[in-house]
């Protein structure tokens, strides 16, 4: 029985420093930066970055026993950053040029965007279409989708970057733009809390697009990628990522 006892404390000894090699070569955890200005999917709090995005990466990092440190930049910082492989970025969009740079996690939220015009304006936006020739508020460095950027790339609009949904807003109240894009969560709560009239929001969504946390190719952080995505998975599995969704948009007011 003696021998037979130490063998299984030797194998188990074993496969635990095998584990700890395996992980000896990752780096110790995760910068992670967020939108300081997109509330209330991710913003700047006190400390670091606050919102859905944060919250979410956040739950899966500890589930994963991933050491994480979530930061709120602009949103060019955060490009920036991620491109140079600083830090990782969360709540971004895949696109066919960003995955020849980034590897991508499991989608952390599916993100409706849509269109805030004048209802006076007597034209109601439903369409890509409907944007040609018209003056467009953008997020800066923002992505909004393949065709977008295509027909934006292609001149089918004039399109202004803005650094916040409450800027683009501004702009459209002054009659600078015509139509300002975002997300519809974001650019509800800014309608709400920056009390606008006589704007109207597109019923239908322009695009839906995933968002994800990204790393840079270079950073040598798959394996925490991996890491993450299983527990992200471990969530949606036991119901403790719809909960944590459902719970905090209810407790903004949002659809």
């Amino acid at each position: 029985m003696r021998p037979m006892f130490f063998r299984k404390a030797l194998a188990s000894l074993l496969l635990l420093t095998a584990c700890l090699a395996s992980r000896a070569g990752e780096p110790p955890g995760l910068i992670v930066d967020f939108d300081a200005s997109n509330p209330p999917l991710m913003y700047a709090g006190k400390p670091g970055a606050a919102g859905l995005y944060p919250l979410l990466v956040a739950k899966a990092c500890e589930r994963a026993g991933i050491a994480v440190t979530l930061r709120a930049v602009s949103w060019r910082m955060a490009l920036q950053e991620l491109r140079g492989g600083s830090a990782a970025a969360g709540g971004i969009i895949k696109t066919a040029s960003r995955e020849k740079l980034f590897d991508f996690s499991q989608p952390l939220f599916t993100e409706r965007v849509v269109m805030a015009y004048p209802r006076a304006g007597g034209q109601a936006y439903r369409r890509l279409e409907d944007l040609n020739g018209k003056r467009v508020g953008v997020m800066a460095g923002w992505s909004y989708g393949d065709a977008f950027d295509q027909a934006r790339k292609d001149g089918k609009f004039a399109a202004f970057d803005g650094d916040s949904d409450q800027q683009n807003l501004q702009q459209l109240k002054l009659g600078r733009l015509d139509v300002v894009l975002g997300i519809r969560e974001p650019l509800q709560l800014a309608l709400r809390e920056g009390g606008y009239h006589g704007f109207a929001l597109s019923a239908e969504a322009l695009a839906a697009n995933h968002s994800h946390l990204a790393i840079n190719k270079h950073s040598q952080q798959q394996a925490l990628l991996t890491r993450f995505d299983l527990a992200l998975e471990g969530m949606r599995k036991d119901g403790s990522y719809d909960k944590l969704v459902r719970d905090f948009l209810s407790a903004r007011g949002s659809d």
